[in-house]
């Protein structure tokens, strides 16, 4: 029973476990000042409140041991409890720095719903970003990218997951199960087809743990375009072909501009 009762103790996490021994410390130390003192501290209670400000360091000194015995009995007290309280909040501590890095660091799950991931970090996703906050929509943003080391975009609205997004406990840092809208972005730091196939890769992940969300797929080449339709893309960006008949157009109006100057 003792073996099972230990066991189930040291499963629990450190936190939990230095409470409950202060829990007790204090329960115990106050409960054995009251029977050693019972007209200095009338009360229970009195000898809690007494534990309690004795190991927190703060020592009101409404409460006094005054017999020998109480003394032994605080002297304990402070070299056994005050060592835990203090362990106690630098652990606490610790934790809080440890979620903080972790966070920055993209290493953090993300727990919101109805939200926008965005895969890829690049100067179209951070423009995308910036016009999605300044429109003032509700939904937050997770970023995914894993070329990143600390979270670009540091507010209240954009969590940031650093690692590839073709990997299944990457997608479910940035919950992508309770995500209503993706758009995956292409590398183009790497070749066309290489990143039109990692791409789709990553739609196939995404649609393997969530089919109804609803995406976005960045592809630069034609001959992936079908590829992306069949395993679901909602929405095709063709970056190529926007960008070649923008230059056309560009060309086309000035050239055409120079040639009424003339006449």
């Amino acid at each position: 029973m003792l073996e099972k009762l230990l066991f189930r103790f040291f499963r629990r996490s450190i936190l939990i476990r230095l409470l409950m021994i202060i829990t007790t410390i204090i329960v115990l130390f106050g409960t054995m000042i009251h029977f050693i003192e019972p007209t200095n501290f009338n009360t229970v209670f009195d000898g809690i409140w007494w534990v309690v400000v004795t190991i927190s360091t703060i020592g009101y000194g409404d409460f006094v041991p005054q017999t020998t015995i109480g003394k032994a009995v605080a002297i304990l007290l402070i070299l056994v409890g005050t060592g835990f309280i203090t362990t106690y909040f630098v652990t606490l501590a610790t934790i809080a720095v440890s979620k903080e890095n972790a966070y920055m660091e993209g290493n953090f799950k993300f727990y919101g719903a109805n939200h926008l991931i965005i895969v890829g970090w690049n100067e179209r996703a951070k423009l995308v970003i910036e016009e999605y906050k300044t429109a003032f929509h509700e939904e937050e943003i997770v970023l995914i990218d894993e070329t990143l080391t600390t979270n670009p975009m540091v507010c209240d609205r954009v969590h940031f997951v650093k690692g590839s997004a073709s990997h299944s406990h990457i997608l479910e840092l940035a919950n992508v199960k309770q995500a209503y809208k993706i758009l995956i972005t292409a590398d183009q730091h790497k070749g066309e087809e290489y990143s039109d196939m990692q791409a789709i890769l990553t739609l196939v992940a995404v649609k393997g743990i969530n089919p109804s969300i609803y995406s976005m797929v960045e592809i630069l080449t034609e001959q992936q375009m079908n590829n992306a339709n069949f395993v679901g893309a909602n929405e095709i960006i063709k970056t190529n072909e926007l960008i070649s008949k923008m230059m056309y157009h560009e060309i086309f109006t000035k050239k055409t501009a120079e040639k009424k100057s003339t006449d």
